[in-house]
C-alpha cells in the first residue's frame, strides 16, 4: 500500500569526452521504502552525425536495465519527453542514466526524465 507519490521532472547534460567517454547522466538513491518507476524519457545531442553510434543506457546499481541497456535513437527530446516501458527501481538501489560517446569528438548529450516516487507505509 502507498501513502504518497510525488513527480519529478528533470533535464542533465553534460559534454561527453570523445573516444570512448562516458558519463552518469543523472544518479538517484532510491530511498528505502519506495519505489521509483521511470515514466517518460527524451534524449538529445548537440552533433546530429552522431546519432546512430553514440548512446545512453539505464542502470539499476550497476546493472544494465532491459529493454533500456543502449538506446541509440532519439525518443522525444527535452521539453516532449516520451511515454516508455514502466522501469520500475526497489528502494534502496541506484537508479543511474549513463552516456557514452565512442565518436572522435566531443558531444553534448542530454536527458529529460519524468518519474515517480511511491512512497510505501
Amino acid at each position: 500500500m502507498y501513502i504518497r507519490t510525488e513527480r519529478f521532472i528533470q533535464n542533465f547534460s553534460a559534454v561527453i569526452p570523445l573516444g570512448g567517454g562516458i558519463v552518469n547522466l543523472i544518479e538517484i538513491e532510491v530511498p528505502r521504502k519506495c519505489q521509483m518507476i521511470v515514466t517518460d524519457f527524451g534524449n538529445y545531442c548537440d552533433t546530429v552525425a552522431a546519432w546512430g553510434t553514440i548512446f545512453w543506457s539505464f542502470y539499476s546499481d550497476d546493472h544494465p536495465l532491459y529493454p533500456y541497456e543502449t538506446i541509440l535513437d532519439q525518443i522525444g527530446f527535452g521539453t516532449g519527453r516520451q511515454m516508455v516501458q514502466s522501469v520500475p527501481i526497489e528502494g534502496g538501489h541506484r537508479f543511474r542514466v549513463r552516456a557514452t560517446n565512442p565518436t572522435a569528438g566531443n558531444v553534448r548529450m542530454g536527458i529529460s526524465l519524468a518519474y515517480d516516487l511511491y512512497y510505501q507505509e
